[in-house]
C-alpha cells in the first residue's frame, strides 16, 4: 500500500498489473501517492508467489476482492481510505481486469485502462487456428512465476467461457456512471490501436452515461518512450474526475 501523506481519508487507486507482471507500473503508483492518492498493488492469485492457481477467468475476482478488502471499515481507518472515492488503473491484461471488474462495481468512482487486452478476440482466434492466438498460448509456456499455468490450461481457460464474456467492448454497459480513461501506444504491437484499442474506444463512445477519455501516445506496449507523458495524462484524469 501507498500512502498519501497526511491526515486523509484518501482517494484510493488499485493498480492491477499484466501478464506476468513484470512491469508493475510503481513509477505511476508514485506519482498517484505524490498527488494525494493511496495505491493498492498486488499480485493475482497464482502469481509470483502468491498462494492459488493462476488463472484468466479469476482476475476480476481478484481485483473486486482487493476492492473489497479496502472498504472493511478497521483498513479504512488504517490506510486512510476515502471508500467513497475508490478506483482501478490497470496495465494490458490488467486493463482488461479494470475494465471487467470495473464493469461489475457499481460504486466505483473511476476506471482506467492502459493498452487493455481484449481475450474475447484471442478465444475467437483459437477456433481458428490465428498465428497470433496460438502465439499467445506459446508465450504462456515460458511463464514460471504463474502458478499451474501453461498454454494448454490457458486454452482451456479460453474455452471455457463464451468468447462474449471475454469481449473488453462489451464492458461498457456496466461501466455507465463512471469516468473512464482509455490510453495506448502508436507503436503497441501487442494491443494494437487499430485491431484491439479503437474497438473498444468507439464501442464505449456509444454507452449513455459513460464518461469517456482516449489517448494515444508515442511508443510501445509499455509506454518505455512516453512515462513521463503517460504519467501526467494519467495525473490530470484522476485529480480532474476522481477525487
Amino acid at each position: 500500500m501507498y500512502i498519501a501523506t497526511g491526515p486523509g481519508p484518501h482517494p484510493t487507486v488499485v493498480l492491477l498489473h499484466g501478464i506476468p507482471g513484470t512491469e508493475k507500473n510503481l513509477d505511476l503508483a508514485q506519482v498517484l501517492r505524490r498527488a494525494g492518492f493511496n495505491v493498492l498493488f498486488f499480485h493475482y492469485r497464482g502469481a509470483w508467489g502468491a498462494e492459488g492457481d493462476y488463472s484468466i477467468l479469476t482476475v476480476d475476482d481478484d481485483a473486486l476482492a482487493a476492492l473489497a478488502f479496502l472498504r472493511q471499515d478497521e483498513v479504512a481507518a488504517r490506510y486512510r481510505v476515502d471508500r467513497s472515492k475508490l478506483s482501478l488503473l490497470g496495465h494490458s491484461l490488467g486493463g482488461y481486469t479494470a475494465l471487467k471488474a470495473g464493469s461489475q462495481d457499481p460504486n466505483l468512482v473511476c476506471v482506467a485502462a492502459m493498452a487493455p487486452a481484449n481475450f474475447g478476440l484471442d478465444a475467437e482466434g483459437l477456433e481458428r487456428d490465428d498465428p497470433e492466438a496460438l502465439g499467445l498460448l506459446d508465450y504462456a509456456d515460458s511463464l514460471f512465476m504463474l502458478a499451474n499455468f501453461d498454454g494448454p490450461r490457458l486454452r482451456q481457460q479460453l474455452q471455457a467461457v463464451p468468447a462474449q464474456e471475454l469481449d473488453t467492448t462489451r464492458f461498457g454497459p456496466g461501466l455507465a456512471g463512471k469516468q473512464v480513461f482509455l490510453v495506448v501506444g502508436e507503436q503497441d504491437a501487442v494491443t494494437p490501436k487499430a485491431t484491439i484499442f479503437r474497438p473498444i474506444v468507439d464501442a464505449y463512445g456509444k454507452v449513455s452515461g459513460l464518461s469517456l477519455h482516449s489517448r494515444v501516445l508515442p511508443g510501445d506496449h509499455s509506454f518505455s518512450r512516453s512515462r513521463i507523458a503517460l504519467a501526467r495524462q494519467l495525473l490530470a484524469w484522476f485529480e480532474a474526475g476522481c477525487r
